[in-house]
């Protein structure tokens, strides 16, 4: 059997090699990228309560500045669609200062900042309390925001 001289040639070997190894290392880099500079917030598990309002608070973990903040709340419903599946309804409450449009970065560990700007609390005046007395009732609060850097947009 002949072989063409080409297949053979170190050039290709060498070049097919550099070729995989150049699209992985950019697929590595690529995932780095998504993975560590796409915006971080950490919604508080708890809520408070003053006077008649229910207060939410998140904070921006990233290393990076936060754009377009949106805060929404809603209430949701399991509505019973028959041999014992639920259906969800959502109805989305009202929410004082739920846009913000900038929330800066989180300080670095030696840094110290006793006014905590990388902090936000959101508010509502509906009887959150009602809702969560009823079993087949719950809250749910989301935040969507772009990163400062990238542009990239995470939904929390």
């Amino acid at each position: 059997m002949n072989i063409p001289s080409w297949s053979t040639s170190p050039f290709w070997g060498t070049f097919w090699g550099q070729l995989l190894g150049d699209i992985l290392g950019a697929f590595v880099f690529l995932f780095l990228i998504l993975l560590l500079l796409r915006p971080k917030v950490r919604i508080a598990p708890f809520l408070c309560k003053i006077s008649d309002n229910y207060h939410f608070k998140f904070v921006n973990v990233s290393i990076f500045d936060a754009h377009d903040i949106k805060a929404e709340l809603y209430e949701i419903r399991k509505v019973p669609m028959g041999n014992g599946d639920f259906n969800n309804t959502y109805r989305k409450l009202a929410l004082q200062n739920g846009e913000i449009a900038y929330l800066p970065k989180r300080p670095l560990l030696w840094q110290k900042n006793k006014d905590y700007p990388h902090c936000m609390t959101v508010r509502t005046s509906e009887d959150i309390s009602g809702i969560l007395s009823d079993e087949t009732a719950a809250i749910l609060i989301r935040v969507s925001l772009r990163h400062g850097l990238t542009g990239l947009s995470s939904v929390f």
